[in-house]
């Protein structure tokens, strides 16, 4: 559709002295004209990911501070750009996430390498769960992509289209012809299977432990034997792979750490019970010089990684001894289920040793998620390694990450008219236990040009008092005084329920907050509240007072009215399926924000859920939506849908100063996304008349304001200097609106009213 035939809406505002025209031009005469019609936004995007804006942390830039954490990495190369070098691929098991990385330069330093988080690749990959393995089946060159799914695992083929690749699904289930006949190639939920050429006959064999996680089972890959290339897969009728054996290697698993040597693969009946600790990581490497592959194995009830050597080399292994205490020097030691990976990350050229939890979600709350990818560099060669620990954060030092569940909020913490960052933290195990808190990231920059420096890991000093995890915070006049607060939800570990805080901000609208922990106020949730759920509060009636919206475990959406004021909440439930989002297995934990995305002067409603995918509510009313978008995201300049992770959470900030609302989300690994809105709006000319009327009263006022206006709308308060005290404040048509002014310095304000495609602005003075 051209420019031309696209209906165009203008806003309109009241006019200015020559003098105040002058002063507050960049200020107050934005009037945004939208270039597509509501029904077109479905094919608009609206966000673009934001990789650009920096982050310092202990003096130094980080190169990829919105990569969005990670967990429990499995580390992958791959060439995704058409450059000579290989690529990094990490899948991260607590969340089935897909994070890409580039080789380039590091953004602090052009002479050093380092890999340059690209999220356009993320969304390339399918979807999997549990684990995820490159390797070139068919003999092409170009890695293939074997992934775990419930039915057992998919095999993708890698096509090349001049410098574009994309994957092809090639057989949505591998099968196996076992001892009684043809079934699916089965690896347990918990392990890593080895998939290598074992027999060097140019065809790719899978060696997996069985479910009871004792003996290693040989699946033989006779693709060569049968057809004399590498390429088939087979199927159900007539599977390339078999079953070798009772068992491979000649040994197996013992008790503890352990292992027992010299077998005869015999078929041992399973007893009752032994299926308990199965989880096994396979890794297969000659890593002693002999040419014979060795075997890295970690197992789910064991701290250290085990070193079996191998002593015979082609199809039939032979293990005879073994080590615990691997690398002889600084050996592995984890909380759980360590899995090993080889390849090279500091791009000289030698495969190292990377160390990673292989963990669904942290078991007893003993790891430390942002601190969980070991290093250990390779100062050998391949196959005769000298591995040196370097590190036990790779990665995740050169991104914002906070362990887990990060929960960002934004406010101009300490006045100067940008917004800085809190973020609440899952946790991390200390002294006193497993507790969150929050970080604090300032903002250095500007407004319009964020800069965010990491000032505090640990604000408040929340741990030390409160024995809370899954911390959330929010930012809203909890107290009713006309300045913003700091409320936060958190899940007790006495009883682990939801509970619910808020610290009064002592200081004066626009001022440097004062916040004291010890004054903390309880509020007393409603009782339908459970720990999975996300409480968010918000006035969405009008009336003065926050309401509240709550995402549930379940997937709906709880509403309930503050029947109560400001002061004294008292919450009644009005619906269980707030906006028709009902209970949804797949949209499970739910987290909302509210804001006016569109500019259209009504407020929408973001969520993001379990399905990874961020939506917005829009083109009504309040709770009246007809539209909900989530092919938002810019991919490749397309809308799409990119998966975040999942147990996100939202926020709401305009971060570069265009007065359009940007998003946050936080994930379950700890990061946060960054998300700038990109919705087409453009600067137009002023039409005289049609403009809402505004009543604001007292002026000047001492305690308090009342504003009502003819039309339902939202209210911004700012300063004469800008700096914005309240933002996207609900106002009903007709109905009286009072603002408590008690902590606002005294001076010039300005009351915008924005409804529909219009926005009025009157000038009122504080004594």
């Amino acid at each position: 559709m051209s420019s031309a035939g696209r209906p165009r809406k203008a806003a309109k505002l009241i006019e200015y002295s020559s003098t105040m025209r002058t002063k507050y031009t960049s200020l107050i005469l934005l009037i945004f004209t939208f270039c597509l019609p509501p029904a077109a936004f479905s094919q608009q995007v609206w966000f673009k990911m934001d990789t650009v804006t920096s982050v310092t942390s202990k003096g130094a830039k980080l190169a990829n501070p919105w990569a969005g954490g990670i967990n429990a990495p499995q580390f992958l190369k791959l060439h995704l750009n058409d450059d000579s070098e290989e690529d990094l691929v990490i899948f991260d098991r607590t969340n089935s996430k897909v994070t890409t990385f580039i080789a380039g330069t590091h953004p602090a330093n052009p002479a050093q390498k380092a890999f340059i988080h690209a999220p356009y690749y993320e969304t390339l990959f399918p979807k999997a769960d549990n684990w995820m393995i490159l390797a070139d089946y068919n003999g092409d060159g170009n890695k293939d992509l074997f992934a775990s799914t419930s039915l057992g695992i998919s095999v993708y083929q890698q096509i090349k289209s001049g410098n574009a690749w994309s994957w092809k699904l090639m057989q949505e289930v591998l099968f196996t012809k076992g001892f009684s006949g043809n079934i699916n190639l089965q690896v347990s939920g918990t392990d890593i299977p080895g998939i290598t050429d074992i027999d060097d006959d140019g065809d790719l064999d899978l060696l997996t432990f069985d479910f009871s996680g004792t003996y290693i089972e040989l699946h033989q890959n006779l693709s060569m034997e049968k057809f004399g290339v590498p390429d088939s897969l087979g199927n159900s009728k007539n599977p390339v792979f078999q079953r070798n054996g009772d068992c491979w290697g000649n040994f197996s698993k013992g008790a503890t750490e352990g292992f027992d040597f010299g077998l005869d693969c015999g078929v041992v009946e399973i007893e009752a019970g032994r299926i308990m600790h199965a989880g096994n990581s396979i890794l297969l490497q000659d890593l002693n010089g002999d040419g014979k592959k060795d075997l890295l194995v970690g197992h789910v009830s064991n701290e250290h990684i085990s070193f079996l050597t191998n002593s015979a080399s082609g199809l039939i292994g032979n293990f005879t001894a073994y080590s615990n205490a691997y690398p002889t020097k600084d050996p592995v030691l984890m909380h759980i289920f360590p899995a090993a990976f080889y390849e090279d990350m500091d791009f000289d050229g030698t495969p190292d040793l990377l160390i990673a939890p292989n963990l669904p979600s942290n078991d007893l709350n003993l790891t430390d998620f942002k601190s969980s990818g070991w290093l250990y560099h390779n100062a050998g060669t391949a196959s005769k390694p000298d591995f040196q620990l370097k590190q036990k954060n790779i990665l995740q030092d050169q991104m914002l990450d906070v362990g887990e569940n990060a929960a960002p909020a934004f406010f101009d913490m300490d006045g100067d008219g940008d917004q800085d960052m809190l973020i609440g933290t899952g946790g991390v195990p200390g002294t006193n236990g497993f507790r969150g808190g929050f970080w604090l990231l300032k903002n250095e920059g500007t407004a319009a040009a964020p800069a965010f420096v990491v000032e505090s890991e640990n604000y408040l000093n929340l741990p030390a008092t409160l024995g809370l995890f899954n911390i959330k915070p929010q930012w809203a006049d909890f107290n009713g005084d006309g300045v913003a607060d700091l409320g936060f939800s958190g899940v007790s570990l006495s009883n682990l329920r939801i509970e619910y805080r808020y610290i009064a901000n002592k200081a004066a609208a626009g001022a440097p907050v004062q916040l004291n922990l010890a004054e903390a106020v309880t509020i007393a949730l409603p009782a339908e509240l459970s720990s999975s759920d996300s409480p968010y509060f918000f006035d969405a009636d009008g009336d003065g007072d926050l309401d509240l919206l709550a995402g549930k475990g379940q997937g709906n959406l709880f509403y309930f009215t503050n029947t109560g004021n400001s002061k004294q909440f008292a919450f009644r439930l009005e619906t269980d399926a707030f906006a028709g989002v009902g209970i949804n297995f797949a949209g499970r934990s739910p987290q909302v924000a509210a804001a006016d995305f569109d500019l259209d002067g009504f407020m929408d409603l973001a969520t993001v859920d379990h399905t990874g995918n961020l939506r917005i509510f829009h083109g009504a009313e309040w709770g009246k939506w007809a539209e909900r978008e989530n092919q938002l995201i810019s991919i490749n300049n397309k809308p799409g849908a990119p998966n975040f992770g999942s147990y996100l959470s939202l926020s709401v900030a305009d971060l570069n100063g265009d007065k359009k609302p940007d998003l946050a989300i936080g994930n379950n690994a700890g990061g946060i996304r960054l998300l700038t809105n990109v919705l087409p709006v453009e600067i137009t000319s002023v039409e005289p008349g049609f403009l809402p009327e505004i009543s604001v009263f007292p002026n000047p006022a001492t305690a308090y304001l009342k504003i009502s206006s003819n039309q339902t709308g939202t209210l911004n308060i700012l300063t004469s200097g800008g700096r914005q005290i309240l933002r996207d404040v609900p106002v009903r048509a007709n109905a009286e609106r009072e603002i408590s002014t008690q902590n606002w310095p005294a001076g010039l304000y300005l009351v915008e009213l924005k409804s529909g495609d219009k926005r009025v602005v009157k000038k009122v003075i504080v004594e």
